[in-house]
């Protein structure tokens, strides 16, 4: 599978390796999304795509869904004492929900860090060891989040960005202890509803930022030919090879060209 694909659910790159789960091995008429490279699932976790699986996608062809105590795992961070992710989730909880983690083991014990989000769109990151927290909020149904932890002996610090808005920081944290030893992205607390993830990336430094809204075409520019991919997946069922929601609703249909339309002219 290929790491820079645009069929990639969820990779990891940088410090960290490439990773990509739920990569596109068939032909648009047969998906086969998965996570078996992820170190381990847990629960009602399924990747997919959003025809045949009707798994909702922010980019690409395949997105992540997950519901009851559903996670994915990474054991890769295998020691290291900061780490910088984004990832995209979609809210349709009725109840706060626990949607990342990093822990000190890799059997989910030895809670590092934590990032909760709620129902009205408010995202939390808490740092365990000293139980300091920061917050943000997004008007969006698919919200960017990104995280930076970093632990030590009162140069530990936490920071969140939501839909790439200045980061809320806390600085000056004494929160060294074990190192970071993997991390788990999905329902972890087994909230009620559904919740989509896609587009996860982890770094030991460096911001990942968003992934550009409206290109669908996934060219890095936003102009009518975004449009026309756009049009091609309402009316044709040809997914987009980028992120063709425009209005970040969950959804991808007429709104989404009328909203690239106002974006563009």
């Amino acid at each position: 599978m290929s790491h820079t694909s645009h069929n990639t659910l969820i990779k990891r790159v940088a410090g960290l390796g490439a990773l990509a789960a739920g990569a596109l091995l068939a032909s648009q008429a047969a998906f086969a999304c998965q996570t078996t490279n992820w170190s381990a699932t847990s629960g009602a976790v399924v990747a997919g795509s959003p025809t045949p699986d009707a798994v909702a996608r922010y980019s690409g062809l395949c997105g992540l869904e997950a519901t009851g105590s559903g996670f994915v795992q990474d054991n890769s961070p295998g020691g290291i004492d900061r780490i910088v992710a984004r990832f995209y989730v979609l809210n349709d909880n009725t109840a706060t929900a626990t949607v990342y983690s990093g822990f000190g083991a890799t059997d989910g014990t030895g809670q590092r860090f934590s990032v909760s989000l709620n129902n009205a769109g408010q995202v939390t990151l808490t740092d365990t060891a000293t139980g300091q927290s920061v917050s943000q909020s997004g008007a969006t149904n698919w919200l960017s989040v990104e995280i930076d932890w970093g632990q030590g002996a009162g140069s530990g610090f936490i920071s969140l960005s939501v839909n790439g808005q200045t980061a809320e920081e806390t600085t000056g944290l004494s929160n060294s202890g074990t190192a970071l030893q993997s991390v788990r992205l999905g329902n972890l607390n087994g909230a009620a509803g559904t919740l989509g993830f896609d587009s996860y990336e982890s770094r030991r430094s460096t911001a990942v930022g968003r992934l550009l809204v409206s290109d669908a075409n996934n060219d890095s520019v936003i102009n009518v030919g975004d449009i026309t991919v756009m049009a091609n997946e309402v009316f044709s069922s040809v997914l987009a090879t980028g992120q063709p929601d425009c209005n970040e609703d969950g959804l991808v249909n007429v709104g989404d060209i009328t909203c690239a339309s106002n974006l563009i002219f």
